[in-house]
């Protein structure tokens, strides 16, 4: 009888190349799963535009003469904050149905504004809208993001706490995912 040591040799190669495609396998695989802080605030990013460029629309004049307000500076000095909720829900939801973010958004509005008095500048603030999810929704809610604008307003609104005249007021949308 003949021994040869041809077999073992091919065996030995072939666990070593098994052994590498099972460590390569691996290592791929564990190393696309990692999830990049940079891809988790995406939706953030794209909430945040949403917001600011629904904001811009409602802040321009319909009309470029210096005389004519925006109708978002309608909206605050008349106290409309039933009318700004849902043109800002249309503006919100108007998206290129290319995601399902535009759905589940939901938003509370408030304006701030500073009065002048003897005792030194303060600074008030009023809730101006909300969305129409139900008060129970907002205990439970992802992380809000905040947009601001600076809305100029021609003459002195119709609610109480501000100076008489013209004034620069913030307002600030918390938009956030149900």
């Amino acid at each position: 009888m003949v021994m040869n040591d041809e077999g073992q040799l091919y065996t030995i190669e072939g666990i070593t190349a098994g052994v590498i495609m099972l460590v390569t396998a691996f290592t791929i695989f564990n190393s696309g799963l990692i999830y990049t802080p940079g891809d988790a605030h995406i939706s953030d990013m794209q909430m945040q535009q949403l917001g600011y460029d629904a904001l811009q629309m409602m802040d321009t004049p319909e009309d470029m003469s210096p005389l004519s307000a925006s109708p978002l500076a309608e909206m605050i000095q008349n106290n409309e904050g039933t009318e700004f909720g849902n043109t800002f829900s249309s503006y919100l939801r108007s998206g290129t149905g290319t995601t399902d973010i535009v759905d589940s958004l939901e938003f509370n509005a408030t304006v701030y504004n500073r009065v002048t008095s003897v005792g030194g500048d303060t600074v008030n603030s009023y809730a101006f809208s909300h969305s129409t999810d139900s008060p129970m929704s907002q205990l439970t809610r992802e992380p809000a993001i905040s947009v601001t604008r600076y809305v100029w307003l021609p003459d002195r609104p119709f609610v109480s706490g501000y100076d008489a005249g013209e004034q620069l007021v913030l307002l600030e949308v918390l938009i956030w995912r149900r």
